[in-house]
């Protein structure tokens, strides 16, 4: 039986890339980093650089935490879900003093929620936000908030995790300060590299040694040294093969193009919601602008745990709550490079777990997805 993977990350991957092995200070590995640093360049439409580490995204997080937040420093978090909440513990963790700022899960980040915080605590060195929360599917409009915020306030973090490579996220654009992100969502890669993006006044912060730079294995002025060397490298072994096939999944994104792929990826959200919603399935994110491109969640009676455990047995792997909403909501993502033959899988999947588990399910949701689906053709 075939498996088929709907979870926020991993992935399935669109290609295995160039697996050969190969040692990371030869001359024909500086030419694949290089290629890889333009194309991310590309997609993040910045001149900065991108530094890759050899970690998950929760290490890319920590790396800014660590390098940008000392003890005892104001940090303001807004968090609408549990990954907004693990940044927060991460900066903690670096000695932070936290300002909580707490949005009800499945509801989106405002800027009058960021601006308040602000103006209540003119002291604080950074402020963080998440792009994308994947515990529920909600996008935050960081574009929007950020039109908002003075550029001379505390460093704005942002953890991407969930958001590059499957809707817009420009750092540089919007007036970021630091992006954390990993390859198994967005990127379409396995597990094991991160990617974090500083802005320039960022850096000169960093160089000035006004900022904590707490890590030796993180510390993201070495890694920016090996970086601009003749030859770019790691300053440590990097995961050598998931980089070749991050290289290829980038090619596939920029040869199809940003805007087409972040079309794409909407295209195929709506679609699923729409046939979700006519099958009698309720959005956990009402809002529908707040809805991610990327992941979609669905608020389920008491058998959610029932409905997930009938899709696995189908080979449909898909993932549920976390936190206080672990039991009651099933999330789908929507990474991959598919298209409607796989998106009606997933739903039909879906039609047949739902009646399996005692529940009844419209049967109308092909026609209104088709529907969701050519409004989408351009």
């Amino acid at each position: 039986m075939n498996r088929y993977l709907f979870t926020p990350g991993p992935v399935p991957i669109p290609n295995e890339g160039a697996a050969a092995l190969k040692s990371h200070r030869e001359p024909g590995f500086s030419v694949q980093f290089e290629k890889i640093q333009g194309s991310l360049r590309k997609l993040m439409r910045t001149d900065q650089p991108v530094l890759l580490l050899p970690c998950s995204g929760t290490g890319s997080l920590e790396a800014l935490c660590l390098n940008l937040i000392g003890p005892g420093e104001k940090v303001i978090s807004v968090s609408c879900g549990e990954f907004g909440l693990r940044f927060r513990d991460i900066a903690r963790s670096a000695g932070a003093e936290i300002i909580p700022v707490d949005i009800p899960a499945g509801q989106g980040v405002r800027s009058n929620h960021v601006l308040s915080a602000l103006e209540r605590y003119p002291d604080a060195v950074a402020l963080l936000l998440t792009h994308n929360e994947t515990s529920t599917g909600v996008m935050n409009p960081l574009e929007e908030i950020m039109g908002s915020v003075n550029e001379r306030g505390p460093l704005v973090l942002v953890d991407g995790v969930s958001s590059l490579g499957a809707m817009p996220c420009f750092p540089q654009d919007w007036n970021f300060d630091g992006l954390a992100s990993c390859s198994q969502k967005g990127l379409l890669t396995p597990p094991g590299i991160g990617v974090v993006w500083l802005s320039e006044r960022a850096w000169r912060s960093l160089e000035k040694g006004d900022r904590k730079r707490g890590s030796y294995y993180f510390d993201l002025l070495r890694h920016r040294e090996y970086l601009e060397k003749d030859n770019p490298q790691n300053p440590f072994t990097p995961p050598v093969s998931l980089l070749a096939t991050l290289e290829g999944s980038l090619d596939l994104i920029l040869e199809q193009g940003t805007t087409e792929w972040f079309r794409k990826k909407r295209r195929l959200a709506e679609t699923f919601m729409a046939g979700m919603i006519s099958m009698g399935l309720e959005p956990f994110v009402k809002e529908s602008a707040a809805r991610s491109p990327g992941v979609s969640s669905l608020l389920l009676p008491s058998s959610a745990g029932k409905v997930k455990d009938e899709l696995l047995k189908m080979g449909i792997v898909v993932s549920g709550g976390q936190g206080e909403m672990k039991g009651k909501i099933l999330r789908f993502a929507h990474y991959s490079d598919w298209g409607w033959p796989e998106t009606c899988l997933l739903m039909g999947s879906i039609f047949a777990a739902l009646d399996r588990s005692g529940l009844k399910p419209g049967p109308e949701y092909i026609s209104q997805a088709w529907e969701t689906w050519k409004k989408g053709e351009k």
